[in-house]
């Protein structure tokens, strides 16, 4: 997908051309998006200390209040309804899928507990459609991922890039009738 560099004023304050970043058609709506640019997400391998019991849960919980909060940059986009919806339902239907995928799991496990007295074919079909139903959540993921807009911020943070973004958008911002004002 083509990718649109400008300035981080430009994106942060909403000035950038009024063409939607997803399906390239013109627009005066924008969507805030909130994109975090540094820090971590999680508390990666830390988690092993809930091995530990009751000390390793307290050193878990000062790490976890210890560590540096990420930095968050928020954007203002032009962003169609019709992409905003598109996106929204991309996202209902990825948490749909992982939702059905959840009670299929432990409608599996509940079978497979019945399946030590008898048949298993009731358990081996719902781990399938478990399996199934996690495989399509991945997909709506994907799907759900590329409704939106990529935001990274350049090592001087004086430059954000925009990935994922509508050819008509990456030319609008190239073609401006000001190109500093976007634009490297």
């Amino acid at each position: 997908m083509p990718r649109a560099t400008v300035f981080v004023d430009a994106a942060v304050r909403g000035t950038l051309p009024p063409v939607c970043v997803k399906l390239g058609t013109p627009t005066h709506d924008q969507l805030t998006i909130d994109s975090r640019i540094s820090g971590s997400t999680g508390l990666g391998v830390a988690w092993l200390l809930v091995l530990f019991g009751p000390p390793g849960w307290l050193g878990l919980i000062v790490i976890a209040v210890m560590r540096r909060p990420s930095e968050v940059l928020t954007v203002e986009l032009p962003f169609s309804e019709e992409a905003y919806l598109l996106h929204r339902r991309a996202r209902r239907m990825q948490h749909a899928w992982f939702l059905v995928a959840g009670v299929l799991a432990v409608l599996a496990l509940i079978a497979y507990r019945e399946v030590q007295t008898g048949g298993a074919h009731a358990g081996v079909l719902l781990v399938i459609c478990a399996l199934g139903a996690i495989l399509v959540g991945l997909l709506e993921w994907r799907r759900a991922r590329s409704s939106t807009v990529g935001v990274e911020l350049d090592a001087s943070h004086r430059w954000v890039t925009l990935t994922r973004v509508h050819p008509a958008f990456e030319r609008a911002v190239n073609e401006s009738d000001a190109p500093n004002a976007y634009l490297r």
